[in-house]
Formats: C-alpha cells, structure tokens, sequence
C-alpha cells in the first residue's frame, strides 16, 4: 500500500512510537570513504557469471573495504573480505534481502563509512572510479531505468536500479527514521515484516481469515504480502531510494539520469552507450541478461585470478 494511502495515524501512536524512534544525530564523523557491499546467496559457491563479476570487482576495485553480506553461518573461502551474517529469513529471493536493506539497523553497522556501494554478482566494474563518484556528493545513484523494449514498463528515465547502486549512508538513515516520524504505523509494520517468523506469519494470515473486521490483522497480512512481492506493489528497496526517500528527507539528492548513464547501464546497453555519448560507463549490473556480447570486450581474462587479487 503507497504512503499516501495510509489513513492519518493516530497522535496516541505518534507519541508512543516517538519513544522508540529519535531524529537521526550521528555521534562523531565517518573515518572512512565507502564500503563494497557484496550480497550472496543462501547456496555455497559461486556460479561462473558470479566469478565474472568477482574477477571484475577486484581487478578494479579491490583496495577497498569489501564486505559480504551472507546467512549467519556461511563460509567462504574468499580472502580479503569481511563476512557479515544476518538471518537467513532476508536471503534467498530480492524480495527477502529487500527487507534487510529496509531496515536502520542495517545501516547502523556501517557508520564508519560515508557511503555504501552496492555490488551483485551480476554486476561489473570497468575501473576505479568510485572515490571519484563519493566525491560528487549525491545521496543515491544506480542504473537508470529507461523505457525500452528490455524494460517497457519505464514511464520516466530516471535512475535507478539497486544492484549496483551508491548510497550515503547517514541520508538513509535520516529518510528511514523520517519516516517512522511522519507515518508511526510503519514503524510497527516494519519491525513485524522484518522480524516475525514464518509461523507467526501463518497465524496471522490464519487468524485475519477468522476475523476479517480486525483491520490490524488485516494491514499487517497487506504489508507482509506487498513486501513478499514487491514489485506487484511498487514496492522495491531501490524504489524506494529513486521515488520516495525526497518525501521524508527533502534534501535527499537523487543522481539525474546524465549522471546515472556515466555511473552504470543495465537494460539495453547498445541504447545507453548511445545515450551517454559513445562512452563506457563505471559499470554495469545484470550484464549476462541484457546483450552479454556487448560486455564481452570489457572482461577481465579468466586467467585473472580473483584469489590472487583479493588483499
């Protein structure tokens, strides 16, 4: 359901949520530029197209602090990163991982850096520019949508999508807390669809059936649905970060769509080279779904070793 849709929460609420939720002050200074947020799947190993992206990554990019967001648990046998478990309730689909990036806490853990850099391993990096791109000051760049055979649902270019994708870490925090503050029910609706176990799920489903008139049996079964698939619902993380971060952190700078083609192309790469003036941008995601072939050319050699490289 679209913020605007919510009914006007009630001042009860509002005050009760406050003593939860306190207007985001950071607390000294990020000592450091930005973090490489590697997001793995719930299976070992990685697929060919994801060492691709892993030989990319560290052939341009691997002096940074990199991290691997993994299930709680999970080995690997990758040097040079650092490991961050979280629950394996946000793995296994985007929609599951969309609720980790959804949370402050998440962002919480990364306050010693300024920025979060976004890299799927279906992502690549065509050079070291992202000190460069930090430097501009933009709170959000990805990939932009543009409206296209590959993507006719696009009904204004803009940027754009999460899989490679820059974000500011306290400009998140101040427009997930915001927020809380301007509409108190999704705090609550938060901290159920990103902490309730599958059981407890089921029961609510289950018990909203029974009841229908319990309208907050009903909202939570609502949001636990348009979260569960939430491209049905506009309802994405990077959705979010592209169209409504603004409303709740007005100073919230979202990359132009200039700006995101020099960043990185996703769907039809041939149109977007053309767009950006003959030139290559900083990198790509979903590179083996859209014109691998155009990519080709870029690859590191898959003699590179990734291994090798990591430091």
């Amino acid at each position: 359901m679209d913020d605007s849709q919510t009914a006007k929460t009630p001042g009860l609420l509002a005050v009760f949520t406050r003593w939860f939720v306190k207007p985001f002050e950071r607390k000294r200074p990020p000592s450091k530029k930005v973090a490489i947020l590697i997001p793995m799947s719930s299976r070992p190993g990685l697929t060919e197209e994801e060492e691709v992206s892993m030989r990319q990554l560290l052939h341009h990019l691997g002096s940074y602090d990199k991290f691997l967001l993994a299930p709680k648990g999970m080995k690997y046998d990758l040097e040079g990163f650092e490991v961050r478990g979280y629950p394996h309730r946000f793995f296994g689909s985007g929609a599951a991982h969309g609720r980790l990036l959804g949370t402050r806490g998440f962002y919480r853990g990364f306050l010693d850096y300024d920025y979060v850099f976004f890299y799927h391993l279906d992502s690549l990096a065509f050079g070291d520019e992202l000190a460069d791109w930090c430097d501009k000051g933009i709170d959000y760049i990805g990939p932009p949508w543009i409206r296209c055979e590959d993507s006719p649902w696009v009904k204004e270019p803009r940027v754009g999508n999460g899989g490679f994708t820059l974000l500011r870490v306290d400009s998140a925090l101040k427009a997930l807390t915001n927020r809380y503050l301007e509409k108190p029910a999704y705090f609550w609706y938060d901290l159920y669809t990103s902490n309730a176990p599958r059981w407890m799920i089921g029961l609510t489903q289950r018990l909203s059936k029974a009841f229908p008139g319990v309208k907050l049996l009903r909202r939570l079964c609502e949001e636990w649905d348009e979260l569960d698939q939430p491209h049905r619902h506009n309802r994405n993380n990077d959705i979010f970060w592209s169209d409504m971060a603004r409303r709740f952190y007005p100073d919230f700078k979202v990359a132009s769509l200039e700006e995101g083609l020099r960043f990185a192309f996703e769907v039809s790469p041939k149109t977007c080279f053309e767009m950006n003036g003959g030139k290559l941008p900083f990198g790509c995601h979903a590179w083996a779904k859209y014109d691998p072939e155009f990519w080709k050319a870029h690859l590191v050699p898959e003699e590179t070793s990734f291994r090798s490289r990591a430091s």
